[in-house]
């Protein structure tokens, strides 16, 4: 099914972003991000002082706790302190965190913390207490959503979300005008969030978050909900629509976004979805006001607002007079490109209109970086480490805005998302499961060892085969795709495009493409023959 395409042209906005993206180019490191501890606020502070009047001390220093991202971290962090083993599978609650510290160490936790209230100013601060006002948020909802499912232990979930974000808190700390820029990308110029990332930080948020989810050794659950091809597992799920929730929440409960959040969420709780929005509306003013110290606008206070509103939220935020930083200040490249206005697209594809995009620059020294390592580690490497090679060598070298890597279920019914890049955190296309019980495009590549790229020389031919949700999740009418065989015996397939058709795929793209792909096929092989 190889095809040799013309080149494609492409649909877009009048105007997109063409980013220059070199890994090496992040703002910080994670070593210096996680030079500063996260600061308590200063309500934890005031409620630590009075534990010891009435009821239970470690049953009110966990609620405390689970209140301020900060002052749970620093707990986690005193519990590896204080132990030769990793605490993580013991502690399902901050109460029982609290009793394993002691009574004597529990009265201590906020002490030698920097308070937030003393420590940080102007944007560093604004933006560390809307983040973690967002956090508390869509931790609450995710502890709620936990009982509803019957969950075994709705805290952990709820820790977990609530640390997600630690990263993004740190960045507020070290680089807040980074941060505001990066807002500002989104919100202001509608940017997909993982573009913006680049563009203002230099690397995704997931990157640090990972980095710093291993260095300060956060929960399991934290490390699997940064992993977008975890979705499929309903604990990772929830924490995931979660955080996607107080996303979207800081726009408006009113936006296309907030809509199809909560039809996601409808579906994890197998509940209506009039029956859920209600709730969770519910459950944002519980968790207001069960935090009500956090000097910022809650998810609550935005309830009220009207469809349209969020246009008002922007212009509060990011005010026209505001000075934009100049591009070649950014760790990324950037240069405006304009694109013709070219064939329509099919029904089914949604063109937004206003939205921004941005292109990756294709980096070859990052290409042959990957290529060299993937020869150098030939037969060596694990499945993981190839894969994860090659999705990032396919989104920086190539500039492959989105790529995956699903593979085949033992039943051999299924295509599962199991590397993912550039997919915005989204639930819905992370946990994406690709049915093969009738024949459709994906289905007919898993046949035998095949390359294909969507395009407009062969589009009347192979779109019909594309099946209706695909179409739909992935919102684009041009991406390669390559199956993978091993000892003549399929099991995946890469899926790659550049988001939007502003940003046109070429052949030289297909060509490293595939090289990519063949040399991660070869890797998988030699590593499969040397484990016999």
């Amino acid at each position: 099914m190889q095809d040799s395409p013309t080149q494609a042209i492409g649909l877009a906005h009048p105007t997109a972003y063409r980013a220059n993206n070199v890994r090496t180019n992040s703002i910080l490191s994670i070593d210096q991000l996680i030079e500063q501890p996260l600061p308590i606020f200063g309500h934890s502070v005031r409620a630590f002082a009075q534990l010891t009047q009435g009821g239970s001390v470690f049953e009110r220093a966990g609620d405390i706790i689970l209140k301020d991202p900060g002052l749970a971290l620093h707990t986690l962090q005193q519990l590896h302190a204080g132990s030769s083993h990793s605490p993580r599978a013991e502690v399902s609650s901050m109460a029982q965190a609290a009793m394993l510290l002691g009574i004597e160490r529990v009265e201590q936790l906020p002490r030698g913390c920097p308070e937030l209230e003393r420590s940080l100013t102007g944007r560093a601060r604004i933006g560390f207490t809307r983040a973690a006002c967002r956090a508390f948020h869509a931790a609450f909802q995710a502890w709620d959503w936990a009982h509803i499912v019957n969950d075994h232990a709705p805290e952990e979930i709820l820790l977990a979300t609530l640390l997600h974000d630690v990263a993004e808190m740190a960045l507020w700390i070290a680089a807040p005008d980074k941060m505001h820029e990066m807002r500002k990308l989104i919100f202001k110029d509608h940017l997909h969030t993982d573009e913006a990332q680049y563009l203002a930080l230099g690397e995704s948020l997931e990157h640090f978050s990972r980095g710093i989810a291993t260095r300060w050794q956060l929960p399991s659950l934290v490390h699997d909900a940064l992993r977008p091809e975890n979705a499929h597992n309903p604990r990772v799920r929830g924490v995931m629509l979660a955080i996607q929730l107080g996303r979207a929440a800081e726009r408006g409960w009113h936006t296309e976004k907030m809509q199809r959040t909560l039809a996601l969420i409808a579906e994890h709780l197998d509940k209506p979805e009039d029956e859920v929005t209600a709730h969770v509306h519910f459950n944002a003013v519980r968790a207001a006001r069960e935090a009500p110290f956090f000097d910022t606008r809650s998810a609550a206070a935005l309830l009220p607002l009207l469809p349209g509103g969020d246009e008002v939220l922007i212009a509060d935020e990011f005010p026209d007079n505001e000075t934009r930083p100049n591009a070649e200040s950014s760790p990324v490249i950037v240069e405006t490109i304009h694109v013709a206005q070219a064939t329509p697209l099919q029904d089914d594809i949604e063109l937004q209109l206003g939205a921004t995009e941005i292109c990756l620059m294709p980096q070859n020294a990052v290409f042959e970086d990957t290529v060299r390592t993937l020869k150098a580690g030939m037969g060596d490497m694990s499945i993981n480490d190839i894969m994860r090679i090659v999705v990032h060598g396919m989104h920086d070298g190539i500039g492959l805005n989105r790529v995956v890597f699903s593979m085949l279920s033992r039943d051999r019914r299924s295509l599962t998302p199991r590397y993912i890049i550039g997919a915005d955190n989204d639930p819905a296309f992370s946990r994406f499961q690709l049915r093969l019980d009738k024949p459709h495009l994906f289905s007919q590549l898993l046949n035998k060892p095949a390359s294909l790229w969507v395009n407009d020389s062969n589009r009347a031919k192979y779109w019909p085969m594309v099946p209706a949700e695909v179409a739909k999740l992935i919102n684009t009418n041009t991406f390669f795709a390559t199956s993978v065989h091993l000892e003549n015996k399929p099991i995946g397939l890469f899926y790659a495009d550049r988001r939007s058709i502003a940003c046109a795929l070429n052949e030289h793209a297909y060509t490293q493409f595939r090289r990519l792909c063949q040399l991660a096929i070869k890797s998988l092989a030699a590593s499969s023959e040397n484990h016999k």
